[in-house]
């Protein structure tokens, strides 16, 4: 199975009838200090819809409206002034990545750990971003949504909250 990767851009937050606020960082929780610095992988497959799947444009209105809500995730990891680790909302954006793959989606790849599922989500490669979001579609109609997220920023609530928010 060969992804392919057809475009790759940064979203930004729309704000559309409140502008953003003027704090300029908030700072991390003592319980996102001591979790993991790391990005967390996650993905969620969907058979194909009984109506059109929503056209890509939709999915980045979708996320730019978010992101004006969820404005740290749109941010940057930093320290202040005194050193403290800091979300800088600086509205710097996603990236947000659309892929195909020119067969049908075998859900048994996702049952078991393989090579094929690393190329599901964004790379963690050179990452600034606190979350890349990668869609994959595939010629039945199926979509992966495959995304990674800095466990520093959201835990798998939080992140559930934001997916949510989307949807």
């Amino acid at each position: 199975m060969d992804v392919k990767v057809e475009k790759s851009r940064i979203i930004k937050p729309l704000y559309e009838t409140t502008p953003h606020p003027i704090t300029n960082y908030i700072p991390l929780s003592v319980f996102d200090k001591v979790t993991f610095d790391a990005h967390i992988a996650v993905i969620y497959a969907y058979h194909p819809p009984t109506h059109p799947t929503p056209p890509t444009y939709a999915f980045e209105l979708g996320l730019r409206k978010t992101l004006a809500i969820y404005r740290e995730l749109a941010g940057r990891l930093g320290k202040d002034e005194s050193g403290n680790l800091v979300i800088f909302l600086n509205d710097s954006g996603v990236r947000f990545i659309e892929a195909k793959v020119e067969n049908v989606l075998d859900h048994s790849i996702l049952l078991k750990p393989s090579p094929i599922l690393l190329s599901l989500h964004p790379s963690f490669k050179d990452m600034d971003d606190l979350i890349q979001i990668q869609i994959t579609r595939f010629t039945c109609g199926s979509m992966i949504v495959g995304f990674i997220i800095h466990h520093q920023v959201a835990d798998g609530h939080s992140a559930s909250n934001f997916l949510m928010a989307w949807s």
